[in-house]
């Protein structure tokens, strides 16, 4: 099993965690990111098996797994010893929904921080007002999950692939101005999950590689 990664890419992330909560051994190749050439060189073995150019991808018997939900579904069906999705229908689509809302979030409004903040750290032609209008949006999702973790102890019953995914998504928010501070019961979940062993390695690597980039 070889996984296609890049360490500032949330959705490699998830993957990342998903092995190790699985306890799967996997070699990872890292697609580098620099703010001077962003990604790449992408080497030509990526490009075979990515035909988008993105991470993550994982190679298994030949075959290359794009997106990471994907992945992380394929690793469940193939290796369930160790399971992160709840077994009663209505309990999977509920757990599928908070992960796509949090693949959402990185997609369409961590990215705008990623451009305006992290890309622009002396703020000089920043855009505010799509940085205004971002941080409105997580006041929003924050607001629902500080609902629903107001009375559960994670999103979808036991700890599972939308806790992976949303604890992801909200640890690269945190370091671009989304503050947890006004939401107890999200900082008390993002605390649990910040303390197992997967969470805590990940997200040193984060703040390494971000200072290096």
């Amino acid at each position: 099993m070889k996984l296609w990664s890049g360490t500032l890419s949330p959705f490699s992330t998830k993957v990342r965690i998903a092995l190790a909560e699985k306890h799967l051994q996997s070699e990872i190749a890292e697609i580098p990111w620099s703010r001077a050439t962003l990604w790449g060189p992408k080497p030509a073995a990526f490009l075979a098996v990515s035909p988008k150019g993105e991470v993550p991808v994982l190679e298994e018997a030949g075959v290359g797994i794009v997106d990471s939900t994907v992945i992380n579904e394929y690793l469940e069906e193939a290796y369930p010893r160790v399971p992160l999705m709840p077994t009663e229908p209505l309990a999977r689509a509920e757990c599928r929904m908070w992960e796509d809302m949090a693949d959402h979030f990185m997609a369409s409004h961590l990215t705008v921080l990623i451009r305006e903040v992290f890309m622009k750290p002396d703020g000089l032609n920043r855009d505010e007002t799509a940085v205004k209008d971002t941080l409105s949006a997580y006041e929003r999702y924050l607001a629902a999950l500080e609902r629903k973790l107001s009375t559960a102890e994670h999103l979808c019953g036991a700890f599972s692939f939308a806790d992976i995914a949303t604890w992801i998504g909200l640890a690269f928010a945190r370091t671009l101005g989304v503050s947890l501070e006004d939401t107890p019961a999200i900082r008390a979940w993002y605390d649990r999950l910040a303390a197992r062993p997967a969470f805590a390695t990940e997200f040193e690597q984060i703040v390494a590689a971000a200072a290096a980039a």
